[in-house]
């Protein structure tokens, strides 16, 4: 299927519908042949039957009595398309780049997904993580996995709770039988389980997964920070509890920072012309290899460049008074 094109409209009328969105949802799916109407059908993609869909790439959807003001297919859409394309920095979508990070991350869900395994991808802040979650679940997989983002006021029965939301199954349950449905349902219908910051995630929470793994052996990466990765080793816990944890990890992968080509790859992408060797070095030095640093930069480089009288100066003096402006650590 070729990517589909703007063409020139003849005078008259506009289109009911948002061609832009319907351009950018048949360009998506030429990008990402798994992705069919068929599999943008679920509920954890777009969530509208995929006679709709056709419909609509087709520009029927709407010639078939339909008002965009009665219908939810667009507002499903758009939806959809802020979910995978991720935030938008310095007026650019997407900065997502196929970093050392991205192909270690890849790896990871690789291995937990072909050997129905637990891994553990672990990094510093800032590095990327969320988004090669993100990546990975659009790029290679038909049918998304289970995603939780934890924070630390996520309790054992919460952390259940939102998995049990996700699969349709009632919360008003006692923890144990929860945790008990939870793995039934996904031995009957299974799906991959990402957990995002589950760094903050106690003993028990780490536990119930363990369970829910002996129980259904589905896929599971669990991402967060170096603490995560001190968690299976952690004095807190006796040693037949972290016994207990850590033979059920498959492997754990350590994810590197941003190396200075990846760096010269996205500040390219962003600043065009304006990124030469030395401003490249710089935003390199100033974020230290940082992804949301790096994410959080061009607003601020974009700010300062507009400042009456900074019009003269060089573009590395601007990158380092951005820089001055972050917490990098």
């Amino acid at each position: 299927m070729k990517k589909s094109e703007a063409k020139l409209q003849p005078v008259g009328e506009a289109p009911a519908w948002d061609e832009e969105l319907r351009l950018w949802l048949a360009n998506w799916i030429a990008d990402h042949p798994h992705l069919t109407p068929l599999v943008l059908s679920r509920k954890e993609h777009i969530g509208a039957s995929r006679t709709m869909i056709d419909s609509y790439l087709k520009c029927t959807y709407f010639v078939e009595g339909r008002t965009t003001k009665g219908s939810k297919l667009e507002p499903l859409v758009r939806a959809y398309r802020d979910r995978v394309e991720g935030p938008t920095r310095a007026g650019v979508t997407n900065l997502f780049v196929k970093t050392r990070a991205w192909l270690q991350f890849k790896h990871a869900c690789h291995t937990a997904i072909t050997e129905n395994a637990i891994v553990v991808a672990y990094s510093a802040p800032g590095v990327g993580k969320s988004r090669c979650m993100l990546e990975y679940a659009v790029q290679n997989m038909t049918t998304m996995p289970i995603q939780i983002l934890c924070s630390a006021n996520f309790t054992t029965r919460f952390f259940l709770q939102k998995i049990a939301q996700t699969l349709g199954l009632s919360l008003q349950q006692p923890i144990a039988v929860l945790e008990d449905s939870i793995a039934t349902k996904l031995k009957s219908h299974p799906r991959p389980l990402f957990v995002d910051q589950a760094n903050y995630l106690n003993e028990k929470a780490l536990g119930a997964i363990c369970h829910l793994w002996e129980v259904a052996h589905i896929p599971i990466v669990l991402i967060g920070t170096k603490d995560l990765y001190d968690l299976f080793n952690s004095s807190r816990m006796t040693q037949d509890v972290r016994a207990q944890l850590s033979s059920r990890v498959k492997m754990h992968y350590p994810l590197e920072g941003l190396a200075l080509a990846d760096v010269k790859t996205i500040v390219e992408r962003v600043m065009k012309n304006k990124a030469t060797p030395e401003v490249v070095a710089k935003i390199y030095e100033v974020t230290g290899g940082n992804h949301r640093a790096l994410e959080f930069i061009f607003p601020r480089i974009d700010e300062l460049s507009k400042i009456k009288g900074n019009e003269e100066k060089p573009m590395t003096s601007i990158v380092q008074a951005a820089g001055a402006r972050l917490m990098v650590a």
